[in-house]
């Protein structure tokens, strides 16, 4: 009888913060009430385990969720209908996790699943896992906040601008939750949890599925308990055979031989049963594998299917995509030509690329080129609405910069005595070195809000 041990990985969007999964996990509300479902055993709940370090001043899962959240760095204000968590089950094969648990491997097991984690989800990501010790089968609920950093794959289509922060930390259920995402998850997974004798599921397994195992298994072990209950009224017959063997040579030789053949008959017929109760239990294992084998193969056929459904969807998709991207870099460059005023920065330095960290709380660094010389410089405490405008595409970068760099604060000194008599008349006076907070470096002393009051002052006086 096969005896094949499976990993389990389960993942399912959370609803809301997710409290209410919160209670089932920790064993308790919000208030810290004590709270045991039905199905678990209240002597082993002080086994369970919170195995992730909670942040400082946070104290259960549904506050790590929002700590995430909140930390994270994200541009965009979070739905009421976006998905916060993702919550995932992780175990085995009951037989082979209390293999496992008595074994003394389940730390192993355990770490070995933190990895797994932390490698496909990210570690910050991950802000719980709790080890369940009080139900049938020891398993761990994880939960991952979906802070992704790649580019939105629908962004193009939306119409939204470009900007050199597009990697920056979004939320998205659905870049986690994509279909060919968690077909690698659950090849990872398995691959994991090799070692510890589990193997991957089958794919497509269905509810129906476990149930027909089931029956499957309770008819094996009926056959099986058949089968020895008549084997041991074949030993009694065996021993009664004997006892008459006995009689020989004592007397009433015809009596005797009688008993003998009927017990030679009984064991020859019970004999017989055993043999048609082997060759129907073959018979069921060879159809049970069968089963298995035409389910998992029909499973999968679909399973590629939609995989390459969802390939073929996805090319069509970009080539979309490619279209409608340089449809807009034509536009960019028009609009470059007919308002050449609006892409130019205000030292006659050429812009060579921005980065803003967040919008909401904006710091602009900047890269700028005279000739060879390049420069970079930060600056913070930016105009709140004047970096939404350049958010929504309203203002170009140059124009941003222009609005939040003086000119002389664009380039370096270096660059200032390569731009020459154009850039003194354009600032009304000579350049002056300034202290920026970025990695351009500068020739002054002074700290970069005293150099800023200095130029105001001398401005002032002019």
């Amino acid at each position: 009888m096969s005896n094949t041990q499976y990993a389990v990985c389960h993942l399912q969007r959370g609803s809301g913060n997710d409290s209410g999964m919160s209670c089932h996990i920790e064993r308790k509300d919000a208030k810290g009430k004590i709270y045991v479902p039905v199905n678990a055993n209240t002597d082993r709940t002080h086994l369970n385990r919170e195995l992730v370090r909670f942040p400082e001043g946070v104290s259960n899962r549904t506050e790590a969720i929002q700590h995430r959240i909140d930390t994270a760095g994200l541009r965009r204000k979070v739905g009421k209908n976006q998905t916060k968590a993702i919550r995932i089950i992780l175990t085995g094969t009951h037989e082979q996790m209390m293999k496992i648990a008595n074994g003394g491997r389940l730390d192993c097991w355990i770490d070995a699943n933190l990895k797994w984690l932390r490698d496909a989800f990210g570690n910050e990501n991950l802000v719980s896992c709790v080890l369940h010790m009080d139900e049938k089968t020891p398993h761990l609920h994880a939960t991952i906040v979906p802070i992704v950093t790649g580019e939105r794959v629908r962004r193009k289509r939306e119409g939204e601008k470009k900007y050199e922060t597009k990697s920056g930390p979004r939320l998205s259920a659905d870049d986690v939750m994509r279909r060919t995402r968690l077909h690698e998850y659950q090849n990872s997974y398995a691959a994991a949890m090799k070692p510890f004798g589990l193997q991957r599921g089958i794919v497509g397994s269905t509810a129906k599925h476990q149930a027909n195992s089931d029956y499957y298994r309770q008819q094996v072990i009926r056959y099986e308990e058949d089968i020895a209950k008549l084997q041991a009224d074949v030993e009694k017959a065996q021993e009664g055979r004997n006892t008459i063997l006995s009689w020989f040579g004592k007397g009433d030789l015809a009596k005797a031989k009688k008993e003998l053949s009927d017990k030679d008959e009984k064991i020859a017929e019970l004999n017989k049963q055993i043999k048609a109760l082997q060759a129907e239990k073959a018979r069921l294992q060879e159809q049970h594998k069968s089963g298995i084998e035409k389910l998992r193969n029909g499973y999968q056929k679909e399973i590629d299917a939609a995989i390459r459904r969802a390939e073929t969807a996805e090319r069509q998709s970009e080539e979309k995509d490619a279209v409608i991207d340089r449809q807009r870099k034509q536009i960019g460059l028009l609009d470059r030509k007919a308002n050449p005023q609006r892409y130019s920065l205000s030292s006659g330095a050429e812009l060579v690329r921005i980065n803003v960290s967040n919008y909401r709380n904006p710091s602009l660094h900047i890269w700028t080129r005279v000739g060879e010389e390049l420069f970079e410089d930060t600056k913070f405490q930016i105009d709140y609405d004047v970096a939404q405008r350049h958010f929504n595409g309203q203002i170009t970068d140059e124009e941003f910069v222009n609005a939040v760099f003086e000119p002389q604060e664009q380039v370096s000194t270096r660059q200032a005595e390569l731009l020459g008599a154009a850039f003194t008349l354009a600032i009304g006076g000579p350049a002056q070195a300034h202290v920026g907070t970025g990695g351009g470096g500068s020739s002054s002393d002074l700290l970069w809000g005293e150099q800023k009051n200095k130029l105001n002052n001398q401005r002032k006086t002019r």
